[in-house]
């Protein structure tokens, strides 16, 4: 399925980083937004619009669903703030941490292409720079079968651990019973919430990937083919270290709904 995939439009080469020339917009402007071409004042103008907005949503997401239940327990409040910020999470932050992720790899790589990155090198931080758009891909129907189950299937993996309160307090009193204090809850949490789904999801995109990747070794994919598998690498890769970063701040907001609410 990576030989049967094409390019709607070329990528730039690595060792040809793309750049601003005699006063012309880069490649990474012309493909951005309008509002993001326009003066400073206005992307300020637009972000913190989009904060007001989403703060609005997320309170009135809270007092709604608090409403909705009718509820007159102590804890209804934290009950209603946990389902809305689960699902904002599960949602909205995964898909743009793994979209974010995504585009950053790229950037890696294209870097890495040209001997550009080193290990101390600030581009290696994540938001540190301003990266390029990442080549457009035609993904064949199989990878795109296979990114939609892999979205679905952390969504809903994300919902069904951290969406019930009382998960949330049983995962709480599980750390509680199984460290010796809050620091030691604190690395407890960080390895089965971060570490162990990375770790996990990294391997199994190595499995997923191993086949290709000898025939790439061997010299059987042409430079289509490579290509299609660079980008599910970057892909994949993404995909799991957005899901653990999902799962660990789901539950970091978990702990603080239930300590403060």
């Amino acid at each position: 399925m990576y030989e049967d995939a094409a390019m709607s439009k070329l990528p730039p080469r690595p060792d040809q980083p793309i750049s601003v020339e005699n006063g012309s917009s880069s490649a990474v402007e012309q493909q951005a937004p309008a509002w993001l071409r326009g003066p400073r004042w206005r992307r300020w103008l637009m972000i913190v619009g989009l904060f007001l907005v989403g703060w609005t949503v997320l309170f009135g997401g809270w007092i709604g669903i608090a409403l909705l239940r009718g509820s007159t327990e102590r804890n209804a409040g934290a009950v209603a703030f946990n389902i809305v910020l689960v699902v904002f999470m599960a949602s909205v932050m995964f898909l743009l941490l793994q979209r974010g992720l995504y585009r950053w790899f790229w950037h890696i790589e294209r870097r890495r292409g040209h001997g550009g990155v080193g290990l101390d090198d600030r581009m290696m931080r994540f938001g540190a720079v301003r990266t390029d758009a990442p080549p457009v891909i035609r993904w064949p129907w199989q990878l795109r079968a296979r990114h939609a189950g892999f979205l679905l299937t952390g969504m809903a993996t994300l919902l069904f651990i951290f969406l019930p309160y009382d998960n949330q307090l049983a995962i709480s009193g599980f750390l509680a019973r199984n460290s010796a204090g809050r620091a030691s809850a604190g690395s407890l949490s960080m390895l089965l919430f971060a570490w162990l789904p990375l770790l996990s999801l990294s391997l199994l995109s190595m499995l997923l990937l191993s086949r290709q990747m000898r025939r790439r070794d061997a010299g059987l994919l042409d430079a289509g083919a490579k290509l299609v598998l660079t980008a599910e690498t970057n892909w994949l890769f993404s995909f799991a270290a957005a899901f653990a970063m999902t799962m660990l701040l789901c539950r970091l907001f978990g702990t603080m709904v239930m300590r403060y609410l």
